[in-house]
């Protein structure tokens, strides 16, 4: 515990303006504008410090090259705009990371001249449904691996003659995957494929970002998690475990949500413990197992038992503490917890932590004493329990994984600021065209003009469905073109209407329609299909 609050008070000290996923909230030219003359520079200003991960300018002409910032983080991204320009239709897609290490994209549409034709990207990006997979599984086996050697480092250093040798695989196992992560990381940020690794600005992108002193710091703490199995002395055992504990919550706290969330001063030190005394309590089912597992007679061999079951309550008290307020810090109101991607994962996990507190429970006081006075049934129903609970934890592990796509229902709200259509964009004489996307609550048919578009929204039974606000979200994966996003105002007939700027011809690859419904303050629904050409 002496580590955990010297790293607490270090974490106090570290802290930085940041509110996790960035928002963009102003941009120059305004998105959709009709300009006389092409712009020799385009201004995007986000909420919060970025680093720029791409930037991809579509033209006219049948051209999609990469442009570079002038500026280098800050709030304010300024991008030099190639003085060649001609009449027609641009989108400018970027790709940011804000200070949670997350990327966040978007496009930015304009036009230079009166008659805007049609932008075509010649180019065709990978679909990220892989490349997400691969960084959720790397991510989950990288947690499993770590809270398993930090474990067996704890137990080691309790009991220096069991040498824990079990471990070792694992320490390769999960030095093995930090390559791997900073490498998916890199194609994450700049939306490549995976050949692309061949190829340095992937990698040099990943080292960039606040996520290489998370697989840093998480090296160093599988390293020191191995002094631990290696040490010949009890006290350099324990000072390797508690070193490893401590290393592990920082690491965690380098970046991601939680770390990041605002004050930052009460959010890091919160992370550390949180995830130093969850791998406290996970990491020890593997030692247990096998310590239940070993057919010892009498109780001198079960004394680790003893100790672990007088330690573990303080330590999961912290861990509970320290979760209340992670979470508090995330959510802004208790319908978060259902009605977000975020919320949801939450959920998820506290049931699964939950049935982690019932297993443990029923372990603790119908189980353990009787097995530290010998009782052979006690012994296998208390390896049984263990047992369970290790596939519970194992499950977790799995869950929490899936935060790296969900961002916090405070980001979101960041992201919800009005960026307003300060310019008109003229249809291009396409015939109208209707489509319809439904959804379990409600169904949106969507009317389609040239550029202008027109929302009905109903539910499922065909009755009007009341929203207080609707977002269009325009976006072609293949092509490498981040969501372009507009607000839709209401009409007084019901309809939704909004206007964009002409689409890149269809021989990019296929568009997405995403509709953002906001219900009300707690509630928002999202419909999203492929757009009909």
């Amino acid at each position: 515990m002496k580590a955990l609050l010297a790293l607490a008070a270090c974490l106090l000290m570290w802290s930085q303006a940041a509110w996790g996923h960035a928002a963009l909230i102003s941009t120059d030219p305004a998105p959709g504008a009709v300009l006389e003359q092409a712009p020799g520079v385009a201004v995007l200003v986000f909420n919060e410090p970025v680093s720029v991960t791409a930037l991809r300018l579509v033209g006219p002409r049948g051209t999609a090259r990469d442009v570079a910032p002038m500026d280098v983080g800050g709030h304010r991204i300024r991008v030099r705009l190639p003085g060649d320009a001609v009449r027609g239709a641009y989108l400018l897609s970027w790709r940011v990371v804000s200070a949670d290490g997350h990327p966040v994209g978007g496009t930015l549409d304009y036009a230079v001249g009166l008659s805007a034709g049609p932008a075509r990207a010649a180019d065709a990006y990978a679909t990220p449904g892989g490349r997400q997979a691969a960084i959720w599984l790397g991510r989950w086996l990288g947690y499993a691996c770590l809270f398993a050697c930090l474990g067996a480092a704890v137990f080691r250093a309790r009991n220096p003659s069991d040498r824990q040798a079990w471990a070792w695989p694992l320490v390769w196992i999960g030095l093995g995957l930090l390559p791997v992560n900073l490498g998916l990381q890199g194609l994450d940020l700049l939306d490549l494929p995976a050949p692309a690794l061949s190829d340095g600005s992937a990698w040099a992108a990943a080292l960039g970002s606040r996520y290489a002193w998370t697989l840093g710091l998480s090296a160093l703490a599988l390293l020191v998690s191995a002094g631990a199995l290696r040490a010949r002395e009890a006290g350099m055992a324990r000072g390797c475990a508690g070193g490893a504990l401590a290393l592990a919550g920082a690491a965690l706290a380098a970046s991601g949500h939680a770390g990041t969330a605002p004050p930052q001063w009460l959010s890091r030190p919160l992370v550390a413990l949180h995830v130093a005394t969850a791998a406290a309590w996970l990491g020890a089912f593997v030692p247990l197992i096998r310590l239940t597992g070993a057919g010892r007679d009498g109780t001198a061999g079960w004394a680790p038992l003893a100790w672990f079951s007088r330690w573990i309550i303080p330590v999961v008290a912290v861990l509970l503490a320290s979760g209340a307020g992670l979470a508090m810090s995330q959510l802004n109101r208790p319908a978060d917890l259902w009605r977000t991607p975020y919320g949801i994962v939450l959920s998820a996990k506290l049931a699964l932590v939950c049935g982690l507190l019932v297993i443990a429970a029923f372990n603790r006081w119908q189980s353990t004493g009787s097995a530290l006075a010998g009782d052979a049934p006690s012994r296998w129903r208390l390896r049984r329990g263990i047992l369970l609970e290790t596939a519970v934890a194992v499950v977790l592990l799995g869950v929490v994984s899936l935060w790296r796509f969900t961002p916090p229902p405070r980001s979101l709200d960041a992201a919800a600021v009005d960026i307003h259509d300060d310019a008109h964009v003229r249809p291009h004489g396409h015939a109208s065209a209707s489509f319809t996307l439904s959804g379990d609550r409600a169904r949106a048919t969507v009317t389609r003009s040239g550029e202008t578009w027109s929302v009905l929204l109903t539910d499922r039974a065909g009755k009007p469905f009341t929203a207080q606000g609707l977002t269009l979200a325009l976006s072609n994966p293949q092509a490498g073109i981040e969501p372009l996003r507009r607000e839709a105002r209401r009409l007084d007939d019901g309809r939704w209407h909004a206007e964009t700027g002409p689409l890149p011809s269809p021989g990019i690859g296929h568009w997405r329609m995403g509709l953002e419904i906001l219900v009300d303050d707690f509630d928002q629904v999202t419909l999203e299909g492929p757009l009909p050409p």
